[in-house]
């Protein structure tokens, strides 16, 4: 198997261009994808996603698709200082995926996602195995989740136009619970990256989705969006440089003025690094048929993005060390 690197040159104005080392993580022959990482320290890094029963069937040359039935499982990968290797998780049926993790203590891990295309799946690990959590009430796909202590949690995915909930949760230490959404168009938005620095220091990533329609022809279009809670509210912050057809799927915030955000932009990846004031986007990387950045978490003073990329026939995982100079 071949696989082309590509590193895509951005020719916008940086003040910071982080090196970075692709880690090799495991694969068989089906579709994989990893889709949320949390670290502890430089020896205990966990990254989750999906892997699938039966791999597409991938024109690279097209890019087409076949969208029949392919049964998903859980996948937890955890990294111990050297190498990554696959844990073994919990599923229900036959289309579960996680979508993210986030760790409190090396026996305290949380892991969300979606069984089916719309329902809610909640995992927690105590040290020994994965345990299905009952989620709250309504829940959708849930794609972040962010830790702060074991009675402490958030977790983020689709909003309800209804009800006006359902982007975010709360666990309390004993149940799930719903939090009315931030100020953004009910039904249009998904939230797709959590980071907790304190209870009143929240950063959310994720999309606006909106219409564009010319003429008698309608397009839609992707945009993401930046959101800081302070305790009392939700803030809109600045965006990274993208264009339309990008989004943000994960966010890391070490302080109000070091913050990644990562997602993909036109079939490669995006990276930024946000310093209080400005984002500077890291040169984006495409494997093979196109590639995508899932999940980020800062570690050590280093930033590990996971996603995906296109090789011949399938997806497989992909995880990124960046180190900023």
């Amino acid at each position: 198997m071949v696989v082309a690197l590509f590193v895509v040159r951005d020719v916008r104005a940086q003040t910071c261009s982080p090196d970075f080392t692709i880690t090799p993580t495991p694969n068989g022959p089906q579709n994989s994808q990893l889709k949320a990482v949390a670290g502890l320290d430089v020896n205990d890094v966990w990254a989750v996603g999906f892997t699938q029963d039966t791999s597409y069937q991938t024109l690279v040359e097209v890019f087409t698709v076949d969208f029949g039935f392919h049964p998903s499982r859980t996948l937890t990968e955890h990294w111990d200082g050297a190498q990554w290797s696959v844990v073994p998780s919990v599923s229900l049926q036959n289309f579960d995926q996680l979508n993210a993790v986030s760790a409190v203590a090396t026996d305290d891990v949380w892991a969300v996602g979606q069984i089916s295309l719309r329902g809610a799946l909640f995992i927690h690990w105590d040290g020994g195995g994965w345990n299905i959590v009952d989620p709250p009430p309504d829940a959708g796909p849930q794609f972040a989740v962010a830790a702060l202590a074991s009675d402490d949690v958030w977790s983020a995915g689709e909003g309800r136009q209804a009800s006006n909930t359902g982007l975010f949760n709360h666990w309390d230490g004993t149940s799930w619970t719903n939090i009315p959404n931030p100020p953004l168009t009910p039904g249009s938005a998904t939230i797709r990256g959590l980071s907790a620095l304190a209870p009143n220091d929240i950063w959310a990533a994720g999309s606006v989705f909106y219409e564009f329609c010319p003429e008698k022809t309608c397009y839609l279009f992707e945009t993401p969006r930046v959101l800081h809670w302070a305790g009392g509210s939700w803030t809109i912050v600045d965006r990274p440089q993208a264009f339309d057809l990008s989004r943000l799927s994960g966010i890391a915030a070490e302080s109000g003025s070091s913050v990644w955000g990562v997602g993909s932009e036109n079939g490669h990846t995006l990276a930024s690094h946000w310093d209080g004031s400005r984002w500077t986007n890291a040169p984006a990387l495409q494997l093979g048929g196109g590639t995508g950045f899932e999940g980020v978490t800062v570690v050590g003073g280093d930033a590990w993005a996971v996603g995906w990329f296109v090789a011949p026939g399938r997806e497989q995982t992909l995880a990124v060390r960046y180190r900023c100079n």
